[in-house]
């Protein structure tokens, strides 16, 4: 990333761009997770270059943690489950230690179809049949709470908010 990458070229270059090859197929678990990095990362991109180049943007937020809870409290606390997503998708090097090993499932080198954590809050993404209808699959994550929650809706969710945060600068105001 340039040293002067704007958040605005973040969003349009990383996190649109792995958001619509998400859509592009929403049954693909890789795809998800690379969506879910590109959003949830974008929180420190933002908030890092907003504190160094405009700290009146941020000023209500004493931490990135702050900026963080903003996020999640105004996007029906879906962006904390894509943090914790992304956070966790470290341990998809599956083959370098059995400690790494016990995170996925993974039916060939180029498809991941589940991920389990344990140390998050969410328990596990995978691809499920869309109503029991086996020619069709959806990105589903389950929180521990065992509720189970489409991944294309909370990454629409984080989108939108992203998209009303950097073209209309809501933040701070």
């Amino acid at each position: 990333m340039p040293i002067n990458m704007t958040p605005e070229e973040y969003f349009e270059a990383f996190t649109l761009g792995n958001y619509n090859d998400f859509i592009d197929d929403p049954s693909n678990v890789m795809r998800a997770f690379n969506s879910a990095v590109a959003a949830s990362h974008l929180a420190d991109c933002y908030y890092n270059f907003y504190k160094k180049n405009q700290p009146s943007l941020i000023k209500k937020y004493k931490s990135l943690a702050d900026f963080i809870n903003y996020i999640s409290q105004n996007t029906n606390n879906y962006f904390q489950d894509i943090r914790s997503i992304s956070n966790a998708y470290k341990h998809l090097y599956t083959g370098t230690t059995k400690e790494y090993a016990r995170y996925s499932t993974i039916s060939s080198a180029g498809t991941i179809e589940s991920v389990a954590f344990e140390d998050e809050e969410i328990n596990q993404v995978s691809e499920e049949p869309i109503d029991n209808n086996v020619s069709g699959f959806m990105v589903v994550y389950t929180r521990k709470t065992g509720e189970q929650i489409q991944f294309k809706k909370a990454i629409e969710i984080i989108i939108k908010f992203w998209e009303d945060t950097i073209y209309n600068t809501q933040i701070g105001k």
